[in-house]
Parts: structure tokens; sequence; C-alpha cells
């Protein structure tokens, strides 16, 4: 239920009405209610279920590189701007896809906590630097100024990038925004490197129902 949600708001946001996850998954509105209690409490879960596979993404680029952080960071900057994931929004960045809707959420809601939660966590992961786990503790205790400049930089970037090359589909500026946004935040040297080309990414890990 949480997976189907999560697949179905970052496609059309919050205003999904209830009936159509519960009925893609064969539950009734009555089920639902027994397990979140309320229809505010699925959008904090869905989007802590989004970040979690973004996470699990993070991971896989990691694991295709043996650990190493720098090719990591550049499979999935190349992944990020390749025109697969642009045309992607439900099962894309939860970062991008759910700006809009977690912005409207008030200020104490779960979906707010598991967004900033969710854009924390990998963004520490962005900087050039590696990232010093002494320095910057794990997500749910971390402050802002625990995530480098670089890496918030990058972050703004990627996710804007991507907003726009959408907002813009059919045109020349849908092209050419991702690869502006590449080459900016691409490591020195990399920028041109066949193994960054979309078609030779891992693409991301398999989803579990």
């Amino acid at each position: 239920m949480v997976a189907t949600a999560s697949r179905m708001f970052r496609e059309r946001g919050f205003e999904v009405s209830l009936a159509e996850p519960t009925d893609a998954v064969g539950l009734t509105t009555g089920a639902l209610y027994r397990q979140f209690h309320s229809k505010e409490a699925l959008p904090g879960e869905a989007t802590e279920r989004a970040f979690g596979e973004l996470r699990a993404l993070l991971a896989g680029f990691e694991a295709a590189g043996d650990d190493d952080r720098t090719a990591a960071r550049e499979a999935l900057i190349g992944y990020h701007f390749s025109p697969e994931h642009r045309d992607i929004t439900a099962t894309g960045c939860p970062a991008s896809v759910l700006s809009a809707d977690v912005s409207r959420q008030p200020p104490d809601s779960r979906a707010k906590e598991q967004y900033i939660r969710g854009v924390r966590e990998p963004a520490g992961r962005l900087g050039n630097a590696a990232p010093d786990t002494a320095a910057h503790p794990p997500a749910e205790e971390a402050d802002d100024p625990a995530v480098p400049d670089d890496a918030l930089a990058t972050l703004c970037t990627m996710v804007g990038a991507l907003v726009l090359a959408r907002a813009t589909a059919g045109s020349s500026l849908s092209e050419r925004l991702p690869a502006t946004a590449r080459t900016t935040v691409s490591a020195p040297g990399r920028r041109q490197s066949p193994s960054a080309a979309p078609g030779q990414l891992p693409g991301p890990p398999a989803r579990s129902e």
C-alpha cells in the first residue's frame, strides 16, 4: 500500500484520492484507516518510502563502484540527469517531485519531517570531500550546518535543474538544462567520462512491493 501510494504521490501529488491506491492493492477504505488512522498519515509514510528508495539507489551505486565514493557520486549524477530519469516521476527523485506538495504541509507534519530528513541525508554525500562521520552526525540528529556548503549547492543544482527540465518538457530547454547542470556539478576531469553515459549506468534497484 505504501509503495503504491508513494509512486502515485510522486506522479500526481498528494491530492490523489485515497481510493486509488487502496483499489490498486485490493484494500478497502476501512482497512486503510485501520492501518494509518487518518488520511494525513499516508503521505508521511509514502514520503519516507520514497526517500528509502533513494537511499537504496545510492547504496547500489556505491556497491557497483566498490565503495569508490567519487565514482558513486558521478554515477548518481549521470543517472539523475539522464533523459530516462527526467521522464520518470512515479519512481523518480522524491526531492524534486514532492517538493511542491510538501511545501503545503503543516510544519509539524510527518511528510515534512521525512522530506527534510530525506533531503539532508543524501545531501551530505554529494560534496567533493569525503564526509566526516564525527563532524556529521546521523541525519536524524544533524542540523543544517552539518551538511557542507558545496554539497548543498550540488543538491540545489540537481533538484532545481530536474524540476525545470520537467516543467519545460518538449522544448530545447528541457534538453539543455540537465546537460548544463551536470557539467556544473560533475567532478573536474570526469564531465565527459564514458562511464557516466546514461546508457551505461546501473539502473535503480528493483522495488519491493
